[in-house]
């Protein structure tokens, strides 16, 4: 295993981490004996950073996460989130508080290492579906995850940054008043990192990786594996209407090329692709059985995907994967 320090908060993580929405069932079929199986392969492989959220599974992450890492010795980072809801926009500092609360009992812990915000940024407060502002996340939330802070039940704090208004996410970003990140990075949208290419199709991510390291911030890749899009069959049905989804399948369908010498599956290229970017610092797959742990860590001592692969992969990204 490989390990980096993740941005200014000092924490040493593995670079291949472990994300909680297999274990919340979340990404296919699992159940919490198989989950815990996971962690603990996870564990003797040497990932040490778990990324989980109340929402995966209703609980069923963190529940999972505590009962695996309980008794165990091993040293670990563990980070969690709040999403919260319009409804509890009144009273910010206590719906934080008692989200935490919960997740710590979940967890079983007494503190977490990272508390993530969970929810969309957008320019106005509600535009999508309990989307926050700037003045939101700077303002009232920030206030709120301080208090947790001062409290000892988070080190540091975060945000989630995924299908995000990009001037308001550069905005909060900009404040530099979190200290990580999570950024939506992989073989099919890399706009985490650089602009799109003229026609491109999917969300631009407003290259938000670089800032995130001009401000010494810890970056964590997610969405390595495109939901699932690069595995080597869907691990269950695609939601009805979901056109990113059936983009992203009929894109990867076009990959097999990477599939050489030792990189055998596309799920092992999607990963051995986040680990050549330094710019991240871990990247959190969402495992969810003891066999996806194994491959999770193995791809840390796979070769980098060979130049000419890059090229063809390129061409094919700045045309929007159209034949």
């Amino acid at each position: 295993m490989q390990y980096t320090q993740l941005g200014r908060t000092g924490l040493t993580v593995s670079r291949a981490g472990f994300g909680g929405g297999g274990i919340g069932q979340v990404w296919g079929p699992t159940d919490e004996q198989e989950a815990i199986a996971a962690v603990h392969r996870a564990l003797e492989l040497g990932i040490t950073f778990f990324d989980v959220a109340p929402s995966y599974g209703d609980g069923k992450a963190e529940e999972a996460l505590g009962k695996a890492l309980e008794g165990r010795t091993e040293p670990v980072v563990v980070a969690t989130k709040v999403r919260l809801r319009a409804y509890e926009m009144d009273d910010v500092a206590g719906a934080v508080q008692r989200s935490v609360d919960i997740s710590l009992r979940r967890l079983r812990r007494d503190s977490v290492d990272v508390l993530h915000v969970h929810n969309r940024f957008t320019e106005q407060r509600g535009e999508v579906a309990d989307s926050l502002s700037a003045d939101d996340v700077l303002g009232p939330v920030l206030d709120a995850y301080r208090s947790v802070q001062r409290a000892g039940k988070t080190r540091y704090i975060g945000l989630s940054a995924m299908d995000h208004h990009v001037p308001t996410m550069r905005r909060i970003l900009e404040a530099n008043e979190y200290d990580t990140v999570l950024a939506y990075y992989n073989l099919l949208n890399r706009t985490g990192m650089e602009p799109p290419p003229p026609g491109f199709s999917q969300h631009d991510n407003g290259q938000i990786i670089p800032l995130a390291r001009s401000l010494d911030m810890g970056v964590i890749g997610i969405r390595s594996h495109a939901a699932g899009a690069l595995t080597a069959a869907l691990d269950r049905p695609p939601r009805p209407g979901d056109a990113l989804m059936q983009k992203d399948l009929a894109s990867a369908a076009k990959l097999g090329f990477l599939l050489d010498g030792p990189i055998r599956t596309l799920s092992q290229a999607a990963m051995v692709y986040c680990l050549m970017n330094p710019d991240i610092h871990s990247t959190v797959p969402g495992v969810k059985n003891l066999a996806e742990a194994e491959e999770t860590a193995a791809c840390v001592d796979l070769p980098p995907i060979p130049a000419e692969h890059l090229e063809r992969l390129q061409a094919l990204y700045e045309n929007d994967f159209r034949d």
